[in-house]
């Protein structure tokens, strides 16, 4: 009996291998027409190779300075790595960050010296003509003394450990031997805070002091602060009001019930941030025919000469300028006048006189017959 073809066929072909079922298989099996979504696009060589400095227009501190050059090294650094087959000139670079100085002094630094910065053949040499001249040479022995200073007194617990961490940041780059460890953070961030924190955090008993981390440290004794504070044992540090005029009852209702305030373009020097004056140095300034206001001399670079009275102060070191009026108002209750009338030999009298200049006046008294106390 012959065999049937189909049968032949189909027992000579090779059996089919089963395909295995994935979870993937059959998601896709099930669902063959969900869309595909498209993977997210490379950034292109353009955004990729764009070159921006960060700017320079806070306050110049030596932190400030050094954090500054070291953003704009790790910026050409990241440029590089991303366009490696790209170069840039020395000049370039330099330009490019000479442009991002917007703070006022090193602005005016870099407008009067770029021809010559431009013609640096390497950008060391031109951060090193940036500290030269707005970085001093004892910087770290300012910067660690400005840190050992550092107290919480009237400040809250937070403002004092910025102060802290401030400095520390400043010392960051002041190498070997220079940079505060987590120890010597730890001891004065603890001793140094307000004598109730410090004694309410010395007294728990499971404080790991000498092991646990400087964050671990500022979280307990931040903790402790708020619950002194919601205890009422330690008063949250107020602004000082704001002075109120001074009341004259017996004057009308129809004049000013308050005394006028002298006007002026800005407090007396005293509000310059600067220290008082001793009568030593008010004398060594005399001498060099210096400013009692700016405490600037002939020797100053960009001196010109003028006096405490007419100074223009100087906005990079916080120095406000010296304008004055001389204001006089005489102020007396109803009546005054019927009192103290003429035939009583009294009288009104107001007068006048010019702005003090320290640079000529004096406040000493004589004692012979010309002082005006003698005479009647």
């Amino acid at each position: 009996m012959s065999a049937d073809p189909a049968d032949t066929a189909m027992s000579s072909s090779p059996p089919s291998p089963l395909t295995p079922l994935t979870p993937q298989s059959v998601v896709r099996d099930l669902l063959p027409h969900l869309p595909s979504h498209p993977k997210p696009a490379a950034p292109s060589s353009s955004a990729m190779s764009k070159l921006d400095f960060p700017k320079l227009n806070e306050e110049l501190t030596s932190m400030a300075i050094h954090s500054w050059l070291g953003r704009c090294e790790d910026t050409y650094e990241t440029w590089q790595a991303l366009n490696p087959d790209k170069t840039m000139a020395p000049c370039m670079l330099i330009t490019l960050v000479g442009l991002k100085m917007e703070e006022s002094t090193v602005a005016t630094w870099w407008n009067e010296n770029r021809e010559k910065l431009k013609k640096l053949e390497a950008w060391v040499e031109f951060a090193q003509e940036v500290k030269d001249r707005f970085v001093p040479s004892n910087w770290r022995m300012v910067a660690l003394a400005t840190f050992y200073s550092v107290q919480q007194g009237q400040l809250t617990f937070p403002a004092f450990v910025k102060a802290l961490q401030n400095t520390c940041n400043a010392l960051v780059g002041a190498g070997q031997g220079w940079v505060i460890s987590d120890a010597i953070l730890k001891n004065h961030l603890l001793f140094h805070s307000h004598p109730i924190l410090r004694l309410r955090v010395m007294g728990q008993q499971t404080l790991l002091f000498t092991t646990m981390k400087v964050d671990t440290l500022i979280a307990t004794m931040s903790s402790t602060w708020d619950s002194l504070l919601a205890e009422g044992i330690i008063k949250a540090p107020r602004a000082a009001p704001a002075p109120t005029p001074l009341l004259i009852p017996s004057l009308p209702m129809a004049l000013s019930t308050s005394l006028p305030t002298p006007t002026s373009a800005v407090p007396l020097s005293s509000s310059s941030g600067l220290a008082t004056l001793t009568h030593a140095k008010k004398e060594a300034l005399h001498a060099a025919n210096g400013c009692y206001h700016c405490r600037k001399t002939l020797q100053t670079p960009g001196w010109i000469k003028h006096h405490s009275n007419n100074c223009t102060g100087d906005p990079a070191l916080g120095i406000p300028p010296r304008s004055v009026t001389a204001v006089v108002a005489s102020v007396v209750p109803t009546g005054f006048t019927s009192a103290y009338d003429s035939d009583g030999g009294y009288g009104l009298v107001a007068v006048v006189m010019p702005a003090y200049n320290p640079d000529k006046d004096d406040f000493s008294f004589g004692t012979d017959d010309s002082d005006l106390s003698r005479h009647n």
